[in-house]
């Protein structure tokens, strides 16, 4: 039997020859130490033009290459086309951070922030005037970070020196790079670091030769630029922020060759060595031990994250990326859905007032007394509504009074169970939500929540009776699990249907929901084969206390609110990693906004429709499990909730987004269980609750009402369509 053969790798260059001294010759010193090792045979190609980029990565691929390496933080993006064009060759990127979607794309990214952040930290000890200059290229992302962490680490040594930046848009004009630091030199710059390819080194030559410190970036350049002292200025030199391109490749050629490498980033830094500082070399005697030690000192805290650079992967500096994030967020929208709930509770407060007797027996004895009286009702409505939904808050205050001094917690607790109780309310409310968005998002529309939501708590009910003297940690996962698994098994059915046969998943979710009441109904009667022994209800024998979600107070039975908050809080961040983060949910994505583009692109319809039903499933499983193991520890004939039906509401209101799901959420269960206050305190009916849900959609799903009521212009539309199709449209 013939041994595998072992791959064969190339490398493209960025624009050069393979012995520039630079990245080209590091990214080739490190693939042929790979290749050396593991005996594999290498390939290389040289780019002398822009035009002949693409051209030699297929001379690579004709040549039987199934790893190449290249690097350029501008040729990512062609890269991702011709990996996607070839699935079965791995791709590896200096300088560049792939999309999650490319998978046969491996980039390789530097902390080019910190190796930055040491260089401003020597320049602010060493300089004596007080002013140094950045000369960078192009405004790329690397020399974007490289500006921005030498100057955080300038401010961190010497906050009253002052840095001066030029760019030269180019990285190969030796010219540009000169006329740029004899500009930094004449304002007074006495240290200069350059991150700008050719053009950054000849302008800290011509700035060494003129007597001004000098710091060199990627590469050692008193070895490379200043040949190892030979050429004139070497001794102005102070040191170098190093990228150890060498050694990047040289992991990442390893680990592709044996099967190991997958797509994405491989992050490397200080702690990992991937950056740093060069040696001294000749400015070894120059450079004072107190600023050695103090360099050292700055690049431990570093390593273990006790300074930071304030930078992002983007190059921005963090606070201001974060103000900008805050001005580029779509206000807009937000200020509509505050607007739809606003005016949902003007008309809720209408229907109050027009439905009270009290308010039209005062209206007969005069105008400003019915308004008087319809004030008076609206207020005291809406106040039950609040402490219903979060407690008062004077017995609140109160009861933290008395718990400080006397440890006594009876008041406390009676002050905040309305707000504990709205969570435990929203907490299923946050899975079915989470269950119908994931749906439209896969461009199916999932009715069938409510009936997974039955099978969901079947399957966990059945679990947490039946295993018996098993410890918590086994009984609990697994009652979860069945939960998960019955919800997924039942909505996977028609997802199968629809997938296969084309028959619309409305319909086919809708009788199935039918299925799960009457199979409930047969499962739980008395008598059958999952009711309680000796008992005439119809209901199923209580859960194994090994199987119960732990509550929160478990010493006031009346507070249901359990751990299954934090697993529904969880579950919204992965089902938002998902979506955002993998290749998974990109295909569900891609299929629920277009099918045949997604058919085209190689992406399989059947088992993304497939797979998007069984993962909403799971999640309307979950929520059923989270009631019979949480709440109620058992399951009763009667199980009806609307959970599932009002979670449609939920992700229409949500925009199918898990975090806007998880807002809706919460304000859901906070309208329901304020309710129970404001009919009970109030006198008013608990349907006006209803009605209000009902105006927050409509106004939401129509949102040009809102727009003509307020006078509020129309955004340009941006942002991806979450839709449905019609009968067979797969």
């Amino acid at each position: 039997m013939q041994p595998p053969e072992k791959p064969r790798v190339g490398l493209v260059t960025d624009d050069g020859r393979i012995d520039d001294g630079a990245f080209n010759q590091y990214a080739y010193e490190g693939l042929a130490r790979a290749a050396d090792e593991l005996g594999l045979e290498v390939e290389v190609t040289e780019t002398v033009s822009p035009d002949e980029y693409e051209s030699n990565f297929k001379r690579l691929i004709a040549r039987g290459c199934s790893i190449i390496v290249t690097v350029g933080s501008t040729k990512g993006a062609k890269v991702e086309q011709l990996a996607a064009q070839h699935p079965s060759i791995h791709f590896i990127v200096v300088d560049y951070e792939p999309l999650v979607e490319a998978e046969n794309v491996t980039g390789l990214v530097f902390a080019e922030d910190q190796a930055g952040f040491l260089a401003g930290a020597l320049a602010g000890l060493i300089t004596e005037r007080g002013t140094v200059g950045f000369v960078g290229g192009m405004d790329v992302p690397p020399v974007r970070k490289y500006q921005r962490g030498f100057e955080h680490g300038l401010a961190h040594t010497n906050r009253r020196a002052n840095m001066l930046q030029v760019y030269t848009d180019s990285f190969s004009d030796p010219k540009a790079g000169i006329e740029a630091a004899t500009g930094l030199i004449e304002q007074g710059a006495d240290v200069i670091f350059a991150a700008a390819g050719m053009s950054g080194r000849a302008g800290i030559m011509a700035a060494a030769e003129k007597g001004v410190w000098v710091i060199g970036v990627d590469q050692d350049e008193w070895v490379t630029t200043f040949a190892s002292g030979q050429n004139p200025g070497a001794q102005r030199i102070l040191t170098s922020a190093v990228k150890q391109v060498d050694e990047a490749v040289h992991t990442a050629v390893s680990r592709a060759a044996t099967g190991k490498l997958r797509g994405g980033t491989l992050h490397f830094d200080l702690s990992n060595q991937g950056v740093g500082l060069a040696p001294y070399h000749q400015a070894d005697v120059t450079v004072p031990s107190e600023v050695r030690g103090t360099i050292r000192e700055v690049e431990d805290k570093l390593r273990f994250g006790r300074v930071r650079t304030y930078v992002g992967r983007e190059g921005e500096d963090l606070q201001a990326g974060f103000l900008a994030r805050m001005r580029a967020w779509n206000w807009q929208s937000a200020s509509m859905i505050f607007l739809a709930i606003f005016t949902a509770l003007v008309i809720g407060a209408v229907f109050i007032a027009a439905f009270d007797p009290d308010v039209w027996e005062a209206f007969g004895a005069g105008l400003l007394a019915g308004l008087s009286a319809s004030w008076h009702a609206i207020a005291e409505a809406y106040s039950a509504l609040f402490v219903g939904a979060f407690g008062s808050p004077t017995r609140i205050i109160e009861g933290f009074r008395i718990y400080s001094q006397t440890g006594e917690t009876t008041l406390l607790m009676r002050g905040i169970r309305p707000l504990m109780e709205s969570l435990r309310i929203s907490t299923p409310y946050i899975f079915a939500g989470l269950a119908v968005a994931l749906g439209f998002r896969g461009g199916l529309f999932n009715i069938g929540a409510e009936g997974q939501y039955f099978i969901g708590g079947l399957a966990s009910v059945y679990v947490g009776y039946s295993l018996k003297g098993v410890p918590w940690f086994i009984h609990l996962p697994l009652a979860l699990l069945a939960g998960m698994a019955g919800g997924a098994l039942w909505s996977a059915i028609a997802g199968f249907l629809k997938a296969k046969t084309g028959a619309h998943e409305v319909i086919n979710t809708i009788m199935l929901n039918y299925i799960a009441y009457q199979l409930a109904d047969f499962m739980l009667n008395v008598g059958g084969p999952m009711s309680r022994p000796n008992s005439s209800l119809p209901v199923s024998p209580f859960v194994e206390q090994s199987a119960y979600l732990p509550q929160f107070f478990p010493s006031d039975p009346a507070t249901n609110v359990n751990v299954g908050l934090f697993l529904a809080l969880a579950t919204v961040f992965v089902v938002q990693w998902l979506l955002f983060r993998t290749t998974i949910g990109f295909e569900i994505r891609a299929v629920g906004a277009n099918p045949r583009a997604a058919r085209t692109a190689g992406i399989s319809v059947a088992k993304n429709i497939i797979m998007a039903m069984g993962l909403s499933g799971a999640l309307a499983g979950l929520a059923g499990a989270h009631d019979v193991l949480g709440v109620i520890h058992y399951m009763p004939n009667a199980f009806f909730s609307g959970y599932g039906f009002d979670s449609i509401a939920l992700a229409l209101l949500g925009k199918s987004h898990p975090i806007g799901v998880l807002l809706a959420a919460l304000m859901f269960g906070f309208l329901r269980a304020g309710a129970q206050t404001m009919q009970g305190v109030a006198h008013v009916p608990i349907d006006i609750i209803s009605i209000l849900q009902a105006l927050i959609i409509i106004f939401v799903a129509a949102p040009e009402v809102i727009r003509l009521i307020y006078r509020v212009r129309a955004p340009k539309v941006t942002g991806e369509a979450v839709f449905t199709r019609g009968w067979g449209h797969i």
